[in-house]
């Protein structure tokens, strides 16, 4: 079987929930550093397991639990645990200073910060047998036949969920897709009652909305109850009055603000995967209290469109409510109907529809398809520009603002515009001096005055780009949708080849190497998670939406 064996700095190492319990509130997550094998650990100050094989290792296969190559193996076997064999022998390393003490074959390391490892290590016929352990003190070795058995179990999650794949060009990249989603999965924990899925184990960690939906539609394509799940745990938080916050965790904690509304469009995406009605009646009346309260509380000016909740002091994020957190669409401070808002309200409200119609409940059915039809002719009505022919938000008065994103194009992801305007989006769509680019879709045009290498300043980014092929494929613009998947994915195959990695957003020229882009201000010369997060590796959502590319897999039913 073909395995991701690309070593490189920033994949994380990890033990998933889908293994066994983990803990997000006690995590030992570690990260591979450039010299293999070096796995940094994330604590207060950080703790590596240094296994010094040298630039020539050979690895067979690089996963988010095991390390495999020529005469070496290394993997977790709990949360807290990493078993291995090694021709070279392991040691701790640490960034501070921290007591040490051997006893026999284990070194126990004590540190400032009150963690304490354990590295219990054996020699035989020349290779070292080692157990790395947190928290809880574990001098179990494993022999060859235990490793070996691990090893074939490990491998064998990649046997049973990864299909074929037509493009060989994209075999490694997907089995790497596939340890992203598995080693970002948590068990159930505190509140959240099932597994739950995070962005990243690092740096963000809890569970996020609109994250989720997109991890369940991945996983619907080999795991359709993890899929479930991941839908399940972000309602299971869901306030009593409806509100669903954009941020959680199992400790209790919620953000106090929203995020985009997918979750009847991904319920219906999984339901239309596997007809499951237990599933729709189960979430139905969830997704419906959220709508709601959404309609209530984010539509200041009753108009029937909504308005994303800003904060105009957090320069860096001053709009995190709408996933689009440093977007220039917020820099002015003034109040304004959404466009992308708005249609996600129009889409989710129509799936929503098709929901209950399943259900046999047409009364509602009837409400949010009234709802879908009203928000579809009042987005016509206020954010076209037939001047321009795309969509801007508009303020509260009636301007619009005049600032084009990929937001502009959405749109046509719910059915909206006229197959006119969308032929003129298009247009706009296709210029190659502002959004078609050679990784489209830049988050901001590139003859835009706010355009910059930052965030959602102007780097392309996953999720825009699906949705995007979504809408052009639902107007029959099927070969421009081609070439939009065409080029993201050669961009994603591009840097996963040079680096091992997928990641949360890409450059819209190609030119730079995404660790090296702008998150919310400048990148220092050597990427380090420590003094300012840089595009986050081993991002689920990248992987996800890079596997339906790959398997040519569109989430738009009629």
């Amino acid at each position: 079987m073909v395995m991701h064996d690309r070593y490189g700095y920033g994949q994380l190492f990890c033990f998933s929930g889908l293994d066994g319990e983990t803990s997000r509130n006690d995590d030992f997550v570690g990260m591979l550093m450039e010299e293999p094998i070096t796995i940094r650990f994330h604590f207060d100050t950080t703790v590596s397991l240094y296994i010094p094989l040298g630039e020539n290792a050979k690895f067979n296969a690089v996963t988010g639990d095991i390390l495999d190559g020529d005469g070496f193996f290394v993997a977790f076997t709990d949360r807290r645990t990493i078993v291995g064999k090694t021709p070279v022998k392991p040691t701790v390393l640490t960034e501070t200073e921290s007591k040490k003490a051997q006893d026999g074959n284990c070194l126990s390391v004590f540190t400032d910060f009150g963690a304490t490892f354990y590295l219990n290590v054996e020699e035989k016929d020349g290779y070292y047998y080692f157990t790395f352990s947190y928290g809880v003190k574990n001098t179990d070795v494993w022999d060859d036949g235990r490793l070996t058995d691990l090893r074939e179990k490990r491998l064998n999650y990649f046997k049973e969920n990864k299909p074929i794949i037509d493009d060989e060009r994209y075999a490694k990249l997907f089995t790497k897709c596939l340890s992203v989603n598995k080693e970002n999965v948590y068990s159930p924990e505190g509140k959240i009652k099932c597994r739950w899925t995070t962005p990243d184990r690092v740096p963000h960690r809890f569970m996020w909305i609109w994250d989720s939906v997109f991890h369940a539609m991945a996983f619907a394509e080999y795991d359709m109850e993890m899929a479930k799940d991941s839908i399940r745990a972000v309602l299971g938080m869901e306030r009593e009055d409806g509100f669903v916050a954009h941020m959680m965790g199992p400790d209790g904690f919620i953000s106090e603000i929203t995020q985009p509304q997918v979750l009847a469009w991904g319920v219906w995406h999984l339901y239309k995967k596997c007809p499951d009605k237990s599933f729709l009646a189960e979430c139905a009346p969830k997704i419906d209290k959220f709508l709601t309260w959404t309609v209530k509380n984010r539509d200041k000016n009753s108009n029937g469109l909504l308005e994303w909740f800003t904060e105009p002091d957090y320069t860096e994020c001053k709009c995190g409510e709408s996933g689009l957190d440093n977007s220039p669409r917020f820099d002015f401070d003034i109040e304004m109907d959404a466009v992308d808002f708005s249609t996600y309200l129009c889409n989710d409200a129509y799936y929503l529809s098709l929901i209950y119609a399943e259900l046999g409940e047409k009364e509602k059915a009837e409400q949010f398809m009234s709802l879908h039809k009203s928000v579809k002719a009042k987005i016509n009505q206020r954010f076209w520009s037939e001047e321009d022919g795309i969509y801007y938000d508009a303020l509260f008065d009636g301007k619009l603002t005049k600032v084009a994103t990929p937001a502009s194009f959405f749109p046509m992801l719910a059915g909206i515009c006229s197959k006119e305007q969308a032929k003129k989006m298009v247009k706009v769509l296709l210029d190659e001096n502002r959004f078609w680019t050679k990784m489209p879709v830049p988050s901001m045009p590139k003859d835009s005055e706010f355009y910059d290498i930052d965030m959602w300043r102007g780097c392309s980014w996953l999720n825009i780009n699906y949705f995007i092929i979504l809408g052009l494929r639902r107007y029959g613009y099927d070969s421009v949708a081609n070439e939009l998947r065409k080029r993201t994915l050669d961009a994603v195959l591009k840097w996963y080849n040079k680096t091992g990695n997928v990641f949360e957003f890409y450059d819209a020229d190609d030119n730079i190497c995404p660790l090296n882009l702008k998150r919310k201000g400048e990148q220092p010369a050597k990427p380090d998670y420590r003094k300012h997060v840089h595009s986050i590796t081993d991002y689920n959502w990248s992987a996800c939406f890079t596997e339906l590319l790959i398997l040519n897999v569109y989430a738009y039913y009629d």
